[in-house]
């Protein structure tokens, strides 16, 4: 392999008529920062003038030297190629030729081995900013690199899984963005800035209706227009309800029992309020054979014990408790008929909070039998959703919707750089 060449593949470059003569590599000092400058010759002899097609009558007519070209950084340095063009012209109409290189575009100064780069970088979650810094770019020059790879009117609108996850997150102070992905892979199929009804049902008009028959399942929280929503949109889809809703539903019900109780027996303030989380874990997984010092008691205890003494201070936080144990235990072993048992009964005792969240099971109980029946959850989507709040949190925030989707979508690998080795790339740098 000749020097030209381990020169062209140690910059990732593929350009033959690129020549690299000796001291090909000069030390200058550029907006204030070292800099190296890789100097370059292109020649590339035209076979004919492409004004008016004379073959045989071209002839050199000088050279020019273009300004530096930002390329990848080397070694931490800023880096920038400087080609010296050979020019041409045209004996026979006069018409000068100018070269061009495939490793940067017409009448632009950042190469292309650079705008692939910054995509690579905006897979990851790091701030715009950022990545120009270790381009050697502006940040605005990051964002178009990012909007050209994205067609905001021209999504995979003609495909949808057969089981997908939808669910909602807070875009912009308290407007609320909605969000759609696979079920199976948790990619993120798009975002939706505006969750009303009447937007979404417009969103998936654009569907083909022979793949919203095809869906099977859609997984979702307790979240009431959406039922409507999936009905009209998905016909033959079943509904599921995301598991950790529901936890969290009658969780948080016999938390703020907890926190009533606590309010009102001033004695035992601290004991319950240290001990919350033991109420909240099932009563199977408490320890009841390892006896230990707890604080605010004086004997030695167990888990059990400390759970056993704050429920018998308060018969309504007892009640509350023994009926979120049975729907847990039902919940956790997946069995509808239990848990459709528990939900049917009449009680009395039991806090207003619990009690709405039983209204509240009753009301989607069908939905929750299939996520007894199936093994989906939103749990990628949920995944998904902390990485739209962290892009949105290291951004400092988004004004434009579409530049934060367009990021979120490279995230997720929706969007992919056109080139084939772009992949290769980074371990080039």
């Amino acid at each position: 392999m000749s020097i030209n060449n381990s020169i062209l593949k140690l910059l990732n470059m593929k350009d033959k008529n690129l020549n690299f003569t000796e001291n090909f590599v000069e030390e200058r000092n550029i907006k204030n920062r070292r800099s190296l400058v890789i100097k370059t010759f292109l020649d590339k002899n035209p076979n004919c003038c492409p004004k008016c097609g004379c073959v045989d009558n071209i002839k050199k007519n000088g050279t020019i030297t273009l300004k530096p070209i930002k390329i990848p950084s080397i070694s931490g340095l800023n880096s920038y190629l400087e080609i010296t063009k050979q020019l041409y012209k045209c004996n026979n109409c006069k018409h000068k030729i100018t070269p061009q290189t495939d490793e940067v575009d017409y009448r632009c100064r950042i190469s292309n081995n650079t705008k692939h780069s910054i995509i690579m970088f905006a897979k990851e979650t790091i701030t715009y900013k950022f990545i120009a810094k270790l381009h050697n770019v502006s940040d605005k020059t990051v964002q178009r690199q990012v909007n050209k790879i994205y067609d905001k009117d021209k999504l995979y609108k003609n495909y949808i899984p057969i089981n997908i996850c939808i669910d909602e997150f807070t875009w912009k102070k308290k407007t609320m963005a909605f969000n759609i992905c696979d079920a199976e892979t948790g990619k993120t199929l798009d975002l939706v800035e505006d969750r009303t009804t009447e937007n979404l049902n417009k969103y998936f008009s654009y569907y083909l209706s022979e793949n919203k028959l095809k869906v099977e399942n859609v997984v979702m929280d307790m979240y009431k227009p959406y039922i409507k929503l999936v009905q009209d949109n998905f016909p033959n889809a079943n509904i599921i309800i995301d598991m950790f809703h529901i936890v969290q539903l009658i969780s948080r019900s016999l938390n703020k029992t907890r926190v009533q109780a606590m309010k009102k027996d001033k004695a035992n303030y601290r004991k319950i309020k240290r001990y919350g989380k033991l109420l909240l874990k099932a009563r199977l997984e408490l320890d009841c054979s390892k006896w230990r010092k707890f604080l605010c008691f004086k004997n030695l205890m167990t888990e059990v014990d400390v759970v056993d003494y704050i429920l018998n201070e308060n018969e309504e936080l007892k009640n509350t408790y023994d009926l979120y144990q049975n729907l847990l235990y039902a919940l956790q072993r997946k069995d509808y008929i239990l848990f459709k048992e528990m939900i049917g009964k009449e009680y009395s005792g039991i806090s207003t909070y619990m009690q709405t969240s039983l209204n509240t099971l009753k009301e989607f109980s069908p939905y929750i039998k299939n996520t007894m029946e199936q093994q989906y959850s939103n749990g990628v989507m949920e995944r998904n959703n902390n990485t739209c709040k962290l892009i949105k949190r290291i951004g400092f925030g988004y004004r434009n919707f579409d530049n934060f989707k367009a990021r979120i979508l490279i995230i997720t690998n929706l969007f992919r750089p056109a080139k084939k080795n772009a992949e290769n790339l980074l371990s080039t740098l």
